[in-house]
Parts: C-alpha cells; structure tokens; sequence
C-alpha cells in the first residue's frame, strides 16, 4: 500500500518537473529585459519613440556601420538610447 501512494505521488511530480524543464529551444522568448523601469533593453525594436523622452542616437555619438536595431530606456523612459 505505502508503495502505491509513493508511486502515485512520484509520478505527477515528476511530470511536473519534466513539463517545466525547456532545455533553451522556446521559440518565443522575451526579447526585452527590464530590471524596476530603471533601464529597460530591447532587442529589435524599431519603434519610435514618444515625445516625453530625450531620444539618443547611437549614430550621433559614434560612427558605426553594423547596427542592431536595439533600444535601451533609462529611468523609466525618460532618456532612450537608440541603436538604429
């Protein structure tokens, strides 16, 4: 009997760990990382920016030829680096 109930509580912990585990194959993952709003990073983001941020271009700082499309937000949106 005691056998039983272990196996009955094995097996759906198990699946439960099984089903949890991704292995790094997701295909959608987030393409954002945001730590408290205090810098936010996006990966291929090439939407505009709106009117309440100071919006930096990497360009008008350094010249550069291979450009990744990402934005960095800083302090809750208010200045914005641009990399595109």
């Amino acid at each position: 009997m005691m056998k039983k109930t272990l196996l009955l509580l094995f097996l759906p912990i198990s699946a439960m760990i099984v089903a949890g585990c991704d292995g790094g194959t997701a295909r959608m993952a987030p393409k954002e990382t945001n730590v408290l709003g205090i810098a936010k990073h996006e990966k291929s983001n090439y939407q505009p920016t709106g009117p309440a941020t100071f919006a930096v271009s990497t360009d008008e700082l350094y010249t550069r030829k291979n450009f990744q499309g990402s934005k960095t937000s800083l302090l809750w949106g208010l200045v914005t680096l641009k990399d595109y």
